[in-house]
């Protein structure tokens, strides 16, 4: 066969059988939602959710995921979570708003906002509560079991026991001798974040877009104090932070 006809050959054989498109991956169904909506449309029970989706939640609404193996989200009303899906892990990046959800052994479900990863410590089942104070606070709630809640440029972790809280601070504020720990080799780096338990606060503006994505320097997060509701009772997000 020559060159030639073997170049048609290949064009026809590209036009006959195409290269197969691949499908985005599932990462849950929606449940029964309401106001919520995802890829523009209403968000319908039964809908699917695709890894890259953003569910979007108005005024008086809220919206329901389903991941199967007992696992499930909540996102409450005017939030904004992207949901994703990495081999066997779901991930739910929180862009605005408060978040809930259960995370099981057989269906592990991470949540994520600014550089800040928050997990079940051992892998068991948790149910979590992620919200944002304000654009620059965030509040995480360990409602069962405990959490690990990962952040800043040296990614280390803190404890979150069943019934307690956890404070993260966004900000922007650039390290300096005068507000980063002694053990922080952050300075220099491409800006990352730091935390700390001491409940400093780092200063500067607020870091987070209120759209549906991160400004174009990711904010740095710093855990700035852990705490137990009174009475020792797991307590609404709305209430955040413990009295």
């Amino acid at each position: 066969m020559g060159l030639r006809h073997l170049i048609i050959a290949v064009v026809v054989g590209v036009l006959v059988f195409p290269p197969p498109v691949l499908a985005a991956e599932i990462v849950g169904s929606a449940g029964p939602s309401q106001g919520a909506m995802a890829r523009g449309a209403s968000l319908q029970q039964g809908a699917n959710i695709f890894s890259g989706d953003v569910v979007e939640v108005g005024p008086g609404g809220q919206a329901v995921v389903m991941f199967g193996h007992n696992a499930m989200a909540r996102f409450a009303e005017q939030s904004a979570v992207r949901a994703t899906r990495e081999a066997n892990i779901v991930g739910l990046e929180l862009l605005h708003g408060r978040m809930s959800y259960r995370t099981t052994p057989e269906q592990p479900v991470v949540g994520t906002f600014a550089d800040a990863m928050v997990r079940s410590e051992k892998g068991q089942e948790a149910v979590v509560s992620v919200a944002f104070r304000n654009p620059s606070l965030v509040v995480i709630m360990a409602e069962r079991g405990a959490l690990a809640v990962t952040a800043g440029c040296q990614k280390r972790t803190v404890t979150v026991p069943q019934g307690q809280t956890a404070e993260v601070s966004l900000s922007n504020t650039p390290l300096n001798a005068g507000n980063r720990p002694a053990d922080d080799n952050c300075i220099g780096r491409k800006p990352g974040a730091t935390w700390w338990t001491t409940g400093v606060v780092l200063g500067g503006g607020a870091a987070l877009a209120t759209g549906l994505a991160l400004s174009a320097t990711q904010p740095k997060s710093v855990i700035t104090s852990t705490c137990t509701p009174t009475g020792g009772t797991p307590v609404s997000v709305s209430t955040f932070p413990c009295p």
